[in-house]
Order: structure tokens, then C-alpha cells, then sequence
């Protein structure tokens, strides 16, 4: 039982898709050993895969660094650590049902008889291109090693270069000018060239997914962009320009480079065009998020309130009705909704009880669990994670720290003092639920209670191995058992008498590397603080998607809506995107967002969907072309436009407004109405929907409730204390940027000098323009003279805050001033 469900949460696990790698250094040439330059770091160890799809491993050491190399009698005759391999080409025929078959081999002979070539019983396939002409859907498919991963370029080939034709001088008359660069999604934490996706229906090497080879594209693809094998983004663009370099060299300028991808792919599509802007002219970003770094930010948020809800809170019927989570997490939930992994826990505590271990069955479930179980400890837990490949490195991989921060430690850095990689996370004032408690919707109690006893996590050094079901159930018996100086049979019976603390077997929630209250709440459980170097270092690194583009693009933001089936790939996302656009450059210009409704199994028409937004995206590139005077936004197509689909592919409503009420006080537009969006734990507690802020500005408690901050509660003078005592450094002031943001200045707050009449005297910064406010608003601003003082007048009775704007950026507030 046990096995069976570590394999089905790691098979669940592998298919999400966000995804973690740290880095590699540049070749010189394709087909040449590449050289690696000193800067940009390398990744070590380096799990190698070529030789599994086709590629001759090449031997660059013989001190047992990396992967080993074999002979073809299977004798390692030396070892790889930089994976480099020689270039070859292969050509498919693509078979009426859309698979493709190698028919000739690198170095193989021509074949005189293409459908004698394929396997018996399949088709070769005709394929239709832009013009109308049909041709034999065959391929030229070449395929090598650029900076360590595993690359390929894809083009429609002819029949007779198939047959006759040499692969080093290939016929790209069948070419139609556009190239599309595909991306794929995922989890990964790195420390390998990766997996290469040539097999299947999908086949994205070959043909990109949805097929646009047939239709005369050319497809370019690297396991270097691919976020299930590593999610270092400065080492996938480095990759990705490279690739297309090569592409350049090889085949000359394209029309256009499109990209295409989801989730993962659709993030490096959004971070690419920031830090590389020449590498595409077009993007596709299916289900994306703005980047992966700011995603830990509330999803690290799910397993701490999931256990303070599943273990800890008083009123525990309240947070079983799983509709009441999103109170706190904000990503939806549903009562009555059993997905694959609400399924696979409820079968693990069938499997507990005959330890005589009873726990409640799930009766409901929700996106943290469905779409997120398991990646807090992926990202954070240096002794959890591992790669398919590793087993190629044999002890090597004792050497890998397994976090998301280890694999982009170029863009993190290094603590000094333990040698781990800087973490960014951060939840010191956070105060979860506080939209739910403003408005009335949970009590004041409630409230009080998940902020004192919800804590955070351990410091990466300090962290430890996980509980079932991340590990099998063997292997943690065995543990405790071994810790406990035991046999694995005294282990069981102290399970089940309860000797022996079911939570040490069980324990989705990583609470073992949780900080917790000593004791239940009284002495409040201590938070998280991030690393401040690693937060403005993962800024400058161009991790961060900052929503300010070096050009404008047409960018088709398409996303099939998923809510309802609890997919990690919420909705809300896209609006992020165009919030950090707006509030980067001050428009959205040339960015349009797509919905697709599915059905009750989250499926609907997506490749359909798919090809239109990448039909629309040829035809915004034509009308530039047509006319380089035009700007993005005035060569749009009709369909290049807001929109929102049904699961049938009708239109719903197209144009401005549509998503009207999302990011702005208007009324909901046709698609909003349509679409409903969920939040994220951090947005509930008061942050905005960019989701951008890693540690917050703080203000001191006194502070927020005299900026109405609690709306429709008033906390009492105890409940002040309490809060005090919870949050001893303050509350989140997310009226600012993220501490850490390089660029970003906060001033200090304006100090009260004195009070004259119904007049008040303010220092402040000289120059700066001073806000008076009251219930948090601003009532009165006067700017402060050149010796930094500024009166002002009028002011009647009540609590009021100060705060400074210093070359037009917001300061901390006061604390509270009363006037009588």
C-alpha cells in the first residue's frame, strides 16, 4: 500500500508544473568539446543523458567526476561531467495517426523505399502547408549538445533528401520562415542535462506541441528550457540563446520566433523576453505564472496553515468544511471534492489504521493539496528530492543540496556562515486571514489563534528528513527505528499505543521542519525571516519577472480555466502578469489574455485553442511586417484582443473591458462574470495580486488600527496586546515594495515635532511631500521645506498616521498621533 502510493504523490509530483537547476558554462562550437568559461558557475555533479536518446557521450575526465561512459561492450572507459556530445541528424516519417519513426538514422545510408522503412502496419502521413501545398510529412531532425543540455531543430524535409540527400546540406525549401521555440513546464531541483520529449503523440522535440511542423514551421527545442529538469532561469535563457544562435547560423534570420509552452514554459516565455529580448518576437504563454521565484512566496504558505487547520485550531469543524480553507489560502477549495492526491492520502490512512493509527478521511480537498502537495519540501528541504537521472552519479549525489535556492544559487547566493544556498522566504507579519476578518467573515478569535500558532519553517541547515508520504513507508520506519535505537516491530507497536507520536510516520504537512509554538499558541510560534541579501540578489538576477519589457511584443496570454478541478494553474495568474506590466511600464501594450472554459474534468478544445492563438500571433506578425510604423497594439488583428471562450470554443465576449472589475473598481466585464478568480494566502492577508513582495515593510500594530486595517473589527485593548505579542516587529505594511528590492527606497517615517492650536509641526526629509492621514486615507499633503519642515494646518480631532513620499516613493508610517 505504501509503495503504491509513494509512487502514485511522485508520479502526481512529476507532472506539475513549475519546476527548479543551477547552471552551465557556454561551448565554443557545436561539435567541438566545449570549453567552460569561468563565468557564469557551473552545476556540479552533472548527471548526463545523452547516450539514452541517441548522443555519444564524450569522455572529459578520468577522475570519476560525473557520469560514466561506456564502451559498446558495456566497460566504462571513462566519465563525462559536462555531458558533451556530438552532433547528429535523423529523419522521421510521421504516420497517419501523428507519430513519428526514425526511417533513417545519423550516418545511415539514404533508404530507397521511405514506407518500407517505417514499422509495419503504420502510414506515412501528407501534411498541409500555409500555402495550400501538400507534401510527404517527413523530417529532418538534428539533435546535439549546446551549454550541457541536450538541444534539437526540427524541419519539414523533402522526399528526396530523405532518400538521396545529405543531412549536412539540407533542402529548407520547405521552410515557411517562422520558428517556433518550444518550452516545456515541470518541477525539477537540477543537477541534470535533463529528459528529451521525442516519443509519443506529443513529441515535442519533433513537432512542437500542438504540431505546427507540418504546417512549414521550424521547431527548436532544449532540455535546457525545460522547468521538470531545473528551474535555474539564467541558465535556461542563457541555453535558449544559444540554441537560437545556432539556429541563426545554421539556417538564417527566421520571420519570426514564436514561443510556445505551459506553465513553466510559459513563465521562461515571460522572463525571457525581460532579460533577453531578442530571442523571441512573439509569445504563447499557456497557463503561465509571472515567474517561478515569487510562487514560493505563498506556496510555502499551504503545508503550515493546512496543519494548523488539519491538527491545531480549536474550532477544527470550521476549517473541515473545506469551502472555509480559501478563507486563509486563498487558492481554491471545495468540499466534497476528492482529487488524485486527497485520494492517495485517504488511501494512506487506510494503510495507517492497520497500524492502529485512526485518522480522519479527507471530505473534501483543495489546490494546495491537489496542485501543490509535496513542492514546499521539493523547493526548501535540502534531504528531499531527487532527479530520474541521478542514479547515474552513484554517491555524487551526497553532494547536491536539494532546494530551489541550491539550483539558482548564481541568482540567490551563499551564506557565509553554513554554506547552503540564501533563502528568500519570509512570513515575519504576515497576518493570514485578515481580508476574512476585516469583512466580518471569521471571528477575531479565529484570527488571533492561526497567527499565533501557525509559525514557519526551520532554516535550511536545520531542516531533516521527511515523513510518509513524501518517503515510503519502509524507509521511515526504519528511520524512527533507527533513531530510537529499536527494532522496526517495537516501532510499530509503539504506533500503535500511541507511545511512539503518529506524526513521526505521517506527515504531509512537513511539520517536523515547521517552527511551532511550545506551547499551543500561549508563547506565539516564531516566523520565518528571509535572507535579505538573497532577496535583493534574486531581484537583480532577472529571476523576477518585473513587468517592464526592453520591447514591445504580441504576447497571447491563453489559459484553459481550471478552478474547478483544483489545478495548481490559477487563474488569477494572468492578472498578475498585467498588474506588474502596468505597474512597470505603465501599460499592458501588446499583452492580451484568453480563457477557454473546460468541462467537469478540466478538458476542453486546448490545441484548437492553441492554433488560433498562434494563427493570431501570424497574422499580428504579418501586419508589422506589412507596416514597421505601426505599433504592436496598432497592427492587432481582430482576435488579438481580450477574450474569453466556452469549453465548446463559442466566444463569449472579445475586446476592451471584458476583464473589467479584476484590476480596477469597474464593473465586471462579460469574461469576469464568466470566469470566477481565487486569491493566494498572501493576498488575503492584505498583499497585492502581483504576488511580488518577499518580506514586507512592517508598521507597529497600533499603527494598523489606526489605519483601519482591521475594518469592521475593532480590536479591544487585550486584543491589541495580543496582537503586539504576535507580531512583536509589526504587520505587513503592503502599501510599499518588498524589503530587499534594489530598486526601491523607503524613508523613515515623518516624526511629530509638536502640536500648535489645530496646527501640526512634521520633520521630514527636505523636499519630500508629507501625507496626513486618517482611517487610512489621506486627508491633508503639504510638502517639507529645504530644512525637512512642514506645517500642517486645520487638523481636527482623531488618530492620525504620518508618511513621507521621497522622490515620489512612499515612506514607513508613524506611529499613531491623537489629537483632541
Amino acid at each position: 500500500m505504501a509503495t503504491g502510493l509513494r509512487s502514485r504523490l511522485v508520479s502526481l509530483l512529476g507532472a506539475t508544473s513549475l519546476g527548479f537547476t543551477m547552471l552551465a558554462g557556454a561551448p565554443v562550437a557545436v561539435g567541438d568539446v566545449p570549453q567552460l568559461a569561468a563565468d557564469p558557475p557551473v552545476q556540479y555533479p552533472f548527471a548526463c543523458t545523452a547516450q539514452d536518446h541517441g548522443l555519444d557521450l564524450v569522455v572529459d575526465n578520468q577522475d570519476g567526476i560525473g557520469t560514466p561512459v561506456l564502451d559498446a561492450d558495456g566497460d566504462v572507459i571513462g566519465f563525462s561531467k559536462d555531458c558533451f556530445a556530438e552532433t547528429k541528424t535523423w529523419y522521421y516519417a510521421v504516420d497517419t495517426t501523428g507519430l513519428p519513426h526514425v526511417v533513417r538514422g545519423d550516418g545511415a545510408d539514404p533508404v530507397a523505399d521511405i514506407a518500407a522503412a517505417m514499422p509495419a502496419g503504420t502510414t506515412l502521413a501528407t501534411t498541409t502547408l500555409m500555402d495550400g501545398t501538400e507534401v510527404p510529412y517527413l523530417v529532418r531532425h538534428e539533435r546535439g549538445v549546446l551549454n550541457r543540455f541536450i538541444y534539437s531543430i526540427s524541419m519539414l524535409a523533402t522526399e528526396d533528401e530523405v532518400t538521396s540527400g545529405d543531412p549536412q546540406d539540407g533542402d529548407d525549401s520547405l521552410w515557411n520562415g517562422r520558428l517556433l521555440f518550444q518550452f516545456q513546464g515541470g518541477v525539477g531541483i537540477g543537477h541534470t542535462q535533463g529528459r528529451y520529449d521525442d516519443r509519443g503523440t506529443r513529441a515535442r522535440a519533433v513537432k512542437g506541441d500542438p504540431d505546427r511542423l507540418g504546417m512549414g514551421y521550424a521547431v527548436m527545442y532544449s532540455t535546457g528550457t525545460i522547468t521538470a529538469d531545473h528551474y535555474n532561469l539564467l541558465v535556461g535563457g542563457r541555453t535558449a540563446v544559444m540554441v537560437k544562435d545556432h539556429f541563426v547560423a545554421t539556417h538564417g534570420e527566421p520571420d519570426y520566433t514564436v514561443g510556445l509552452g505551459g506553465s513553466g514554459g510559459g513563465i521562461q516565455q515571460y522572463v525571457y523576453a525581460q532579460n533577453h529580448p531578442d530571442l523571441l518576437d512573439a509569445l504563447v504563454p499557456q497557463v503561465p505564472y509571472p515567474d517561478m521565484t515569487t510562487q514560493t512566496i505563498h506556496v510555502g504558505d499551504c503545508a503550515l496553515l493546512d496543519r494548523w487547520m488539519d491538527l491545531e485550531a480549536e474550532d477544527a469543524g470550521y476549517w473541515q468544511d473545506w469551502d472555509n480553507r480559501k478563507l486563509l489560502q486563498g487558492l481554491n477549495s471545495i468540499e466534497g471534492y476528492l482529487g488524485d492526491n486527497a485520494e492517495a492520502l485517504n488511501e494512506a490512512k487506510e494503510g495507517l489504521a492497520a497500524l492502529g493509527i485512526q485518522l480522519p478521511q479527507q471530505s473534501g480537498s483543495s489546490e494546495c493539496l491537489e496542485g501543490w502537495l509535496g513542492l514546499l519540501p521539493l523547493a526548501m528541504n535540502p534531504l528531499y528530492g531527487s532527479e530520474t537521472n541521478w542514479e547515474l552519479l552513484g554517491d555524487q549525489v551526497d553532494q547536491i543540496e536539494r532546494t530551489h535556492w541550491d539550483d539558482a544559487r548564481e541568482a540567490y547566493g551563499t551564506d557565509p556562515e553554513t554554506g547552503f544556498a540564501r533563502s528568500t522566504w519570509d512570513n515575519v507579519g504576515v497576518q493570514y486571514g485578515l481580508s476574512s476578518v476585516s469583512s466580518g467573515v471569521i471571528t477575531p478569535e479565529q484570527f488571533l489563534e492561526v497567527n499565533a500558532e501557525v509559525g514557519g519553517w526551520k532554516d535550511t541547515p536545520d531542516m531533516v528528513q521527511e515523513g510518509v508520504p513524501f518517503e515510503s513507508l519502509n524507509t521511515v520506519l526504519a528511520r524512527i527505528a533507527q533513531g530510537r535505537g529499536i527494532p522496526i516491530g517495537a516501532v510499530r507497536v509503539g504506533l500503535a499505543t500511541g507511545d511512539i507520536p503518529w506524526t513521526e510516520l505521517f506527515d504531509p504537512w512537513s511539520l517536523r521542519n515547521a517552527n511551532l509554538s511550545p506551547d499551543e499558541g500561549v508563547t506565539p510560534a516564531p516566523r520565518t525571516t528571509g535572507d535579505l541579501t538573497a532577496i535583493s540578489n534574486v531581484y537583480d538576477s532577472g529571476l523576477v519577472f518585473r513587468g517592464s519589457l526592453p520591447r514591445e511584443i504580441p504576447i497571447i496570454d491563453a489559459r484553459p480555466y481550471l478552478e474547478h478541478v483544483l489545478d495548481m494553474h490559477n487563474s488569477h495568474q494572468s492578472f498578475a502578469v498585467r498588474q506588474r506590466l502596468l505597474d512597470g511600464q505603465g501599460d499592458h501594450d501588446g499583452q492580451v489574455i484568453w480563457f477557454m472554459g473546460t468541462d467537469a474534468n478540466g478538458d476542453g478544445p486546448e490545441a484548437e485553442f492553441t492554433h488560433q492563438a498562434l494563427d493570431t500571433i501570424d497574422e499580428w506578425m504579418a501586419n508589422l511586417a506589412a507596416d514597421p510604423s505601426l505599433t504592436v497594439t496598432e497592427a492587432a488583428p481582430a482576435l488579438a484582443a481580450d477574450r474569453c471562450v466556452t469549453s465548446d470554443g463559442d466566444e463569449i465576449a472579445r475586446g476592451d473591458g471584458v476583464w473589467s472589475g479584476i484590476l480596477d473598481d469597474g464593473p465586471e466585464g462579460a469574461c469576469t462574470q464568466s470566469f470566477e478568480l481565487h486569491t493566494t494566502s498572501r493576498i488575503e492577508a492584505g498583499g497585492p495580486i502581483t504576488g511580488d513582495i518577499y518580506k514586507c515593510n512592517l508598521m507597529p500594530v497600533q499603527t494598523a488600527v489606526a489605519e483601519d486595517l482591521y475594518g469592521d473589527w475593532e480590536p479591544s485593548g487585550a486584543q491589541v496586546s495580543r496582537l503586539q505579542e504576535i507580531f512583536p516587529e509589526g504587520v505587513c505594511d503592503y502599501g510599499l515594495p518588498s524589503q530587499g528590492d534594489p530598486t526601491a527606497s523607503v524613508s523613515a517615517a515623518p516624526t511629530l515635532d509638536k502640536i500648535t492650536g489645530k496646527a501640526m509641526h512634521v520633520l521630514a526629509t527636505p523636499g519630500a511631500t508629507v501625507q496626513l492621514r486618517l482611517g487610512g486615507e489621506v486627508v491633508i499633503e503639504r510638502k517639507a521645506n529645504p530644512k525637512g519642515k512642514v506645517t500642517i494646518p486645520g487638523v481636527v480631532s482623531g488618530t492620525y498616521t504620518l508618511r513621507q513620499l521621497v522622490d515620489g516613493q512612499p515612506g514607513l508610517l508613524s506611529t499613531p498621533i491623537r489629537v483632541r
